[in-house]
C-alpha cells in the first residue's frame, strides 16, 4: 500500500498489513493490540517493512494497549542489526474496537512523548490506528502531526 504525501511516499508492506489484519477487534470482547513500526528511509520513498507484535509483556484490554518498553527495544535493535543499521524505528500501531477509528488524546499525547524524548534516526514518525473496517495514519515530523489519512483496510 503506497501513500503519497507532498514530499516523499511511504509504503507499507505486505506483511505489515497482514498483521495489522489479523489483530482488528472483529468480535466483541477482542482486547486491543499494537506494537512499533520499522522501516528504511530513501530519498523520495519511506518504506514501513516491519512491525512488532503484542507479546506477554504488553498491558491490553478491549479500550486500552500499553505496550511493554523492552520487548519494543528488542525488537527494534533486531531489526537495526539485522539491515546492518539501515531499518530503523519509524512509529506506532494500534488497534481500536471501532470502524472508523480516530486517536484519543492519550493516544497522542503518549506518541508525542514517545517520539521527542527518545533520540531517534528520523525526525519524521507514523502513528497508524487500525479500525474495523477503515484505519487512521497520523504523520508526525519533529513531534508535530502535519498529516491525517483514513484508508481502507485490505484483506490479503
Amino acid at each position: 500500500m503506497e501513500f503519497i504525501l507532498p514530499k516523499y511516499n511511504l509504503h507499507l508492506n505486505e506483511n505489515v498489513l497482514q498483521i495489522f489484519y489479523n489483530y482488528i477487534q472483529k468480535k466483541h470482547d477482542a482486547k486491543e493490540a499494537g506494537g512499533v513500526l520499522t522501516g528504511k528511509i530513501y530519498h523520495e520513498l519511506i518504506k514501513i517493512l516491519n512491525c512488532s507484535e503484542p507479546t506477554c509483556l504488553d498491558y491490553r484490554s478491549k479500550y486500552n494497549f500499553n505496550r511493554s518498553h523492552n520487548s519494543a527495544q528488542i525488537f527494534i535493535n533486531k531489526m537495526f542489526h539485522e539491515s546492518n543499521g539501515e531499518e530503523i524505528y519509524l512509529g506506532e500501531w494500534h488497534t481500536h474496537p471501532e470502524d472508523i477509528p480516530t486517536p484519543s488524546q492519550l493516544d497522542i499525547t503518549s506518541f508525542i512523548k514517545t517520539v521527542s524524548k527518545n533520540k531517534l534516526n528520523s525526525n519524521v514518525h507514523y502513528m497508524i490506528i487500525i479500525g474495523r473496517t477503515k484505519s487512521y495514519l497520523g504523520v508526525y515530523t519533529n513531534g508535530v502531526k502535519t498529516h491525517e489519512i483514513n484508508f481502507d483496510n485490505i484483506k490479503l
